[in-house]
């Protein structure tokens, strides 16, 4: 633990790490509304969603289908820009630290951000500015999928922006004897990075119809192809997933298994037996990420913030937790990892890596051992972390009882982090 102390408080000197910190500290607002828009849209307003089938909503609230298109609306406008508001601020502190024009190098890493994500394929298409045609932009990439993205091109430019802007200002005053006016000191160094970003764009897009971002989430996936019933192979990529949610790449690996061909078999059998016991498929990422490590979203997050209600003296820490514990009932965790953060935070990686492998390793061996059926109806995605096996299983108590030990045992894994995080004393980094 004191070693994992030094490296931390050592990285978080590093000029970018600071850069990364203050841009997942601007973000955090944002993403918290949409977050907690998405509660109520998904989970109450949305036919598929949990509490509206639980407490029949359509029955009480009149004008439902309204409500959910307006908060879906503000849900797509805040999702949209979440990633440029990461690319902006990562670039606008850098530069602060190099004492450039901050604002300036800023706005560049916006606008090199989004030249990434044009959708250069639909530029020569004649439909491109009807409501029907082929949006302008790669908008899934513009939200919480993006952020790791953003980070990278912010930190770039905002380094690379800053010296040509200081290198170009002394070559023009040592040949021309006259300061470069403020207009030129921007508009050179914005033309060439637009170029190169533009020229990077439309390249990958003879690779792919997704950009950059995709093309790294693309290679993500294959991995999650064909897992079958290996359970330690499911395991590590479940660990992988979540090193990869940790560096702010949002779900490159799906573990999500409701719908797949092993799940719908599982559900084929319960349905002509009356039971999931015997069920073909009984390990399964279904069976085993989805039900038992994936309580609050990736990471289990709800173990998180009940180890911080339970451990941390951070009231910042605390007052996150809270703002953000509805979302994480229903397994929304984009806010909670940006306000705390856990992205890019080292003492947090080992917990959030380990609390769902260690869950994943009990459920495997019960399941095996026969003490627990394997989950095979299928369940709303908002349905909170605890009672997705519990219901999956048609109700079974031993699989509930198996959620609330993993709940437990995850709890357990996060507090020795969550104290050890104590010892910032009065320089509280959360949001």
């Amino acid at each position: 633990m004191r070693v994992l102390w030094r490296f931390n408080q050592r990285i978080n000197q590093w000029r970018a790490m600071r850069a990364i910190t203050e841009a997942l500290r601007v973000a955090y607002p944002f993403l918290l509304v949409m977050a907690l828009l998405d509660f109520f849209g998904q989970g109450w307003l949305t036919k598929t969603g949990f509490f509206y089938q639980i407490y029949h909503v359509k029955q009480w609230l009149p004008a439902v289908d309204l409500w959910q298109q307006l908060i879906q609306a503000i849900s797509i406008v805040i999702n949209g820009l979440v990633a440029v508001m990461v690319a902006f601020t990562t670039g606008h502190y850098l530069a602060r630290t190099y004492q450039s024009d901050a604002l300036a190098v800023g706005m560049t890493s916006a606008l090199a951000f989004l030249t990434l994500n044009v959708n250069y394929l639909a530029l020569g298409d004649p439909n491109r500015n009807s409501a029907t045609g082929p949006s302008q932009f790669l908008e899934g990439n513009l939200g919480p999928q993006g952020i790791f993205l953003a980070i990278v091109v912010g930190l770039a430019v905002g380094w690379g922006a800053s010296h040509l802007m200081k290198v170009l200002g002394r070559w023009w005053l040592a040949h021309r004897q006259t300061p470069l006016s403020w207009t030129g000191r921007i508009a050179i160094p914005l033309s060439l990075i637009l170029l190169v970003t533009v020229s990077v764009g439309y390249a990958l897009s003879w690779l792919n119809t997704g950009g950059l971002n995709t093309l790294v989430y693309l290679s993500f996936q294959a991995l999650n192809t064909n897992l079958g019933h290996h359970g330690l192979r499911i395991l590590a990529v479940t660990a992988m997933s979540n090193g990869l949610w940790w560096l702010g790449l949002i779900g490159p690996i799906d573990v999500a298994g409701n719908s797949s061909v092993t799940s719908l078999q599982n559900l084929a059998y319960a349905v002509q037996h009356g039971s999931g016991w015997g069920a073909p498929h009984p390990i399964t990422l279904h069976t085993l990420g989805d039900a038992y490590a994936n309580f609050g979203g990736a990471g289990m997050t709800l173990a998180l913030l009940i180890a911080i209600g339970i451990g941390s003296h951070q009231a910042r820490y605390r007052r996150v937790a809270g703002q953000t514990l509805l979302p994480n009932l229903v397994n929304l965790n984009e806010a909670t990892l940006l306000g705390l953060p856990v992205l890019f935070n080292p003492i947090l990686l080992i917990p959030f890596v380990i609390a769902p492998a260690v869950n994943i390793a009990v459920a495997w061996t019960a399941i095996s051992w026969k003490l627990v059926p394997p989950i095979v109806y299928p369940v709303p995605r908002t349905t909170p972390g605890p009672l997705v096996a519990f219901l999956g299983t048609g109700g079974d108590w031993r699989a509930l009882a198996l959620s609330l030990l993993c709940l437990v045992l995850s709890v357990l894994i996060y507090l020795p982090f969550v104290r050890l995080l104590n010892l910032e004393g009065g320089a509280d980094h959360a949001a």
